[in-house]
């Protein structure tokens, strides 16, 4: 049994409201082509399906690297910045310009994003918006248009 100094944050797919509002700011639509993944990825799914997303699918988390790229790629749970890394490296799941959205392990505060957006550019991601909300860290990054060529593979 776990024992916990401060109770953990719910994930972002188990809180349709906070759902909701990431979606806005990161400019998600229900005409956009959603990859969604990890533990908590059925319930985001379920709550996407049920708000008319039509283009939302769950995939398995050894399966993202091999998807044709999507629109926008959630990873409604909470996950290490390490563990994101082993995601996204080398996978094209997500098109140029395409969005990311993932809830990372860690406190309400910049420093709970830890070395995520330095781990996030050299893979070809920009950090666009920080939330911190409800017991949850949520990064919304996007696929750059240019990879960054400047990074030793």
């Amino acid at each position: 049994m776990s024992t916990y100094a401060v109770q953990p944050a719910i994930p972002l797919a188990g809180d349709g409201d906070a759902m909701a509002e990431v979606l806005r700011r990161a400019g998600v639509t229900r005409d956009h082509d959603i990859w969604v993944t990890g533990p908590a990825g059925l319930t985001a799914l379920i709550w996407l399906t049920g708000k008319r997303f039509r283009g939302a699918a769950y995939v398995h988390l050894n399966r993202i690297a091999a998807m044709a790229a999507a629109d926008a790629l959630i990873i409604p749970h909470a996950c290490s910045p390490a563990e994101l890394a082993d995601l996204l490296r080398g996978a094209k799941c997500l098109r140029k310009g395409g969005v990311l959205i993932v809830q990372l392990k860690g406190g309400l505060s910049a420093d709970s994003l830890g070395d995520a957006p330095a781990m996030l550019e050299p893979l070809g991601y920009h950090v666009e918006r920080r939330l911190y909300e409800k017991g949850r860290s949520i990064c919304i990054a996007r696929r750059a248009e240019k990879p960054d060529v400047s990074v030793a593979a």
